[in-house]
């Protein structure tokens, strides 16, 4: 009763009331400013939405817009930009054509399988090159006095930690570390390393050895005096594969009859062609067995790997020894081009918006990425793109359920890969990035394809010749194209 009559009389005032004389409470303040802010925001959300939703119709209506000939605005305005683009370029090439006096005739009788594989070799040498001083031909763990460094070595130098970020430990025992041409103040020569400290270790005993370093040198030295005189067939390979390939242009006609003339006929020109390829290819493979060969186990912690750098010589390689036998078995009709001939024409007169037209591409695609992965290790997926691409030439329903079951599995196995891969892309190495990029890529892909084949079989539903049997017909005459 007490409290109930103090109540009665004197009130207490609530923190949303003000006094009949004062002035607001701040708690009524805050409130109506919150009110007034949160109904700024609402007012803005709306414009925001309704101009989002106006740029989508716009947008919507870009796509969706048709010309008088029922095509879409969007497909010619690309068309018109990829014409534009196409016209520069025609304009740039036949200005530099001009330059050098060669004409539109004498560019129709150059050889195409020959002159492509001569830009191929140009292509491998830039590559061969570029691999020779970068830091990432192997990769392992090495410590001074007890600290463990990451280690990335080329065939000359080494650094230490991603883009040399610890490579001042090194200057602190080494004197020279960080000069010379390619040394930019982050890495040390594996020849100074060879020659040990030139201030001793605290604990030796717990620091990589000088033996490691100069096991290194060697490895470095040998692959590098390989891949040099390798380079000078790979030279020849370039200018004597462009000289056959343009053999039907005048004044390089003359330089063959010469050649011809002083007794070196034609059969024996494609010997030496041949005999170039063949030796860069020999070279190439040789660089790497010896390098693999020589190189020590580790640098004291944990093992040496192979890294990126090695990898794009393991890439040249692989170019070498495709585009090598492409042109040896041109150069004496060792295959017909008929089979060839035939899939390109069928995949140019494919309509472009068919089911079968993007399996081509995306198969071409996935194969592309494949070959780059060689960077870091040999993929033998990319023999599914073969057996895809036979099924989609030749309709062999068994070789599509043989593909789908085996990258329905593959699929799983990348599944758990992906969830192994470190998802904080700054640890890794370029090379790393660059091939776990891929992976993705060639994942989505391998969705992207499945899905495609059933687009494809649905187009083939109800056609009498959609699918050919696999085991031929006797009674029909029908033999095993296999066997043949």
């Amino acid at each position: 009763r007490i409290l109930a009559c103090a109540d009665a009389r004197y009130p207490l005032p609530s923190p949303s009331m003000s006094s009949p004389d004062g002035p607001p409470s701040p708690m009524k303040e805050k409130v109506d400013l919150a009110k007034e802010k949160a109904a700024e925001y609402a007012a803005i959300g709306k414009e925001y939405a309704a101009a989002g939703a106006q740029k989508a119709k716009e947008l919507a209506g870009k796509v969706l817009a048709k010309d008088e000939s029922g095509g879409y605005l969007v497909v010619n305005e690309a068309k018109a930009r990829y014409q534009a683009i196409a016209a520069r370029g025609a304009a740039f090439s036949k200005d530099i054509l001009d330059k050098a006096d060669i004409s539109q005739e004498d560019l129709s009788k150059l050889h195409r399988i020959p002159a492509v594989v001569s830009l191929a070799s140009l292509v491998i040498g830039l590559l061969l090159i570029f691999s020779h001083y970068n830091t990432g031909w192997v990769r392992g763990m090495m410590w001074i006095n007890g600290e463990v460094y990451e280690a990335y070595v080329s065939t000359t130098t080494a650094e230490l930690g991603k883009d040399g970020a610890d490579s001042d430990v090194l200057k602190k025992y080494f004197d020279g570390c960080g000069s010379g041409l390619f040394g930019n103040g982050k890495t040390c020569a594996l020849s100074t390393l060879c020659a040990g400290p030139t201030t001793p270790y605290d604990k030796p005993e717990k620091s990589t050895p000088d033996q490691a370093w100069c096991d290194l040198e060697d490895a470095g030295g040998l692959a590098n005096t390989l891949l040099t005189v390798g380079l000078i067939p790979g030279l020849g390979t370039f200018i004597l594969t462009f000289i056959f390939a343009a053999k039907e242009i005048g004044k390089v006609g003359l330089v063959l009859s010469k050649a011809e003339s002083q007794g070196i006929s034609m059969t024996a020109q494609k010997y030496i062609i041949a005999g170039c390829w063949i030796a860069f290819w020999g070279f190439l493979f040789v660089s790497m067995v010896a390098y693999a060969a020589t190189v020590p186990d580790t640098l004291g912690v944990g093992l040496l790997t192979l890294e990126a750098s090695f990898g794009v010589v393991r890439l040249s390689f692989l170019l070498v020894t495709v585009f090598g036998a492409l042109l040896i078995v041109t150069l004496f009709d060792l295959w017909r081009p008929d089979g060839f001939i035939e899939a390109w024409m069928e995949f140019s007169e494919t309509p472009c918006l068919s089911a079968k037209k993007a399996l081509y591409i995306e198969l071409m695609l996935q194969l592309a990425c494949y070959l780059a992965m060689f960077v870091d290790e040999v993929k033998w997926e990319m023999l599914l793109v073969v057996i895809c691409a036979y099924y989609v030439d030749a309709k062999v329903k068994n070789f599509m359920v043989m593909y789908v079951v085996l990258t329905t599995a593959s699929i799983l196995f990348d599944l758990i890969t992906l969830n192994f891969m470190p998802q904080d892309w700054q640890v890794y190495t370029p090379g790393q990035a660059f091939t776990h990029g891929l992976f993705m890529v060639v994942l989505i892909l391998k969705f992207l394809i499945l899905g495609t084949i059933y687009l494809y079989e649905k187009e083939n539903d109800g056609e009498s010749s959609g699918w050919k049997q696999m085991a031929p017909d006797p009674e029909k005459g029908e033999e095993d194209e296999i066997a043949e």
